[in-house]
């Protein structure tokens, strides 16, 4: 099975649907509808990728096929680079993808969880950023990558952090795995000391997704009539 990502150049911030259209577009092999322009980030990125992570030939040419985590050769063009990777290896390939595209200033799609990864450029000063159980980190996280993170939650990825600066957070776990029966929810909001430490138990999951939109969106109250017990 395998995980794939996509880079290219965006001058500024676009909604995921544009992404995935993008995306899409590049996949057919359609540069021109897919809207993305040439950039010599582009190249660079793909130097220096390929260069931690050979492609699949060469690295089975010279014996080295573990060192590349990828199942097929990498679809590479002036404007974009798309890398299908190994399921096995994405844990650890992924993350220096994405920082990777960063540092060149390229957006990174994850098109199985559809996210638009953004370099720094184009994150806001202050942006959330959250941490899934399964899947990739997401800096300066939108509203619509924060709701659907939610509604993916399940007894295996079981757990999301939204994180605003160290000891400020919202933060979920569901079911078993957070120590409630199966379908509950278990939400814990922390607000930099520890006595500003509280835990609620909700039971459905728009509960929760308006909950994350609240802190999301920097809401002075919540939206959800929940009991806060204090884990101090």
């Amino acid at each position: 099975m395998s995980f794939d990502l996509a880079v290219w150049f965006e001058s500024e911030r676009v909604p995921v649907s544009e992404a995935v259209v993008t995306y899409e577009r590049l996949c057919d092999g359609d540069l021109v509808g897919a809207g993305v322009d040439p950039s010599e980030a582009v190249a660079a990125f793909h130097r220096e990728l390929t260069g931690r992570f050979p492609e699949l030939s060469a690295a089975e040419g010279d014996g080295r096929a573990e060192a590349s985590p990828w199942t097929a050769g990498l679809d590479v063009s002036v404007a974009h680079v798309i890398m299908p990777m190994s399921s096995g290896r994405a844990a650890g390939a992924a993350p220096e993808v994405v920082a990777l595209a960063g540092r060149h200033g390229l957006v990174c799609f994850d098109p199985q969880a559809e996210v638009l990864h953004l370099p720094p450029a184009l994150r806001g000063a202050d942006g959330p950023s959250l941490q899934p159980c399964v899947g990739l980190k997401v800096e300066d996280a939108d509203l619509d990558v924060i709701e659907r993170a939610v509604h993916r939650l399940s007894e295996e990825n079981w757990f999301l952090i939204l994180e605003r600066r160290s000891g400020h957070f919202l933060q979920v776990g569901h079911g078993p795995n957070a120590g409630l029966r199966t379908g509950g929810f278990a939400v814990e909001h922390r607000d930099g000391a520890p006595e500003r430490h509280y835990r609620c138990v909700l039971n459905e999951n728009d509960q929760v997704a308006a909950l994350f939109a609240d802190y999301a969106s920097g809401a002075s109250a919540w939206s959800v009539d929940a009991r806060w017990d204090s884990l101090f």
